[in-house]
């Protein structure tokens, strides 16, 4: 016979999986220096937290990308500066390095000014970037959002998705 204290226990157990699956986890690179959320049922395919540079990546999955060969990623990457001055020059570098990708276009519609967005080519398949950069100390903090713009990828996922990429971009802000 099923105690009802187990019974209990386990509908506990399930609800509260369930909730924290759809929820965020909360991830540290530099010691903890560098701290920032995803949504939980973002798998992490790569990581590097030793060391200089460090990094996490994502990979965020949409039903469109089975069998195309396309991914979608998500990547964070920290880098220790000796001067904070280099800051800046890294960052224009980043950004010349994405204006030479083949069928670069730059979005600006309703486009954050600390967010560089654009589309490019990546093999045959159009991508859309989102990268922003970040000083926090003398790290810097490095997001790029990357994923391939399928005809089968619905809105729902791209709202998720957006959503997700906006949430790590927003607790990696330097406090």
């Amino acid at each position: 016979m099923i105690r009802p204290a187990f019974v209990y226990f386990a509908l506990f157990a399930l609800f509260s999986t369930s909730v924290y699956a759809a929820g965020s986890t909360d991830y540290a690179l530099d010691q903890g220096f560098v701290k920032f959320s995803a949504p939980a049922s973002w798998p992490v395919i790569m990581e590097k937290t030793e060391g200089d540079p460090q990094f996490i990546a994502f990979q965020v999955k949409d039903p469109a990308d089975a069998g195309s060969g396309e991914a979608t990623r998500v990547t964070i990457e920290t880098r220790l500066l000796d001067d904070s001055a280099n800051f800046q020059p890294l960052v224009n570098a980043g950004m010349a390095k994405a204006k030479q990708l083949p069928g670069y276009e730059q979005r600006t519609d309703g486009v954050d000014a600390t967010v560089l967005r654009y589309f490019a080519q990546n093999g045959k398949t159009r991508y859309e970037y989102r990268e922003t950069w970040y000083l926090n100390g003398h790290l810097m903090v490095h997001v790029r959002c990357a994923r391939p713009m399928l005809a089968g990828t619905s809105a729902q996922w791209t709202a998720e998705y957006e959503k997700g990429c906006g949430e790590i971009m927003t607790t990696l802000r330097p406090h």
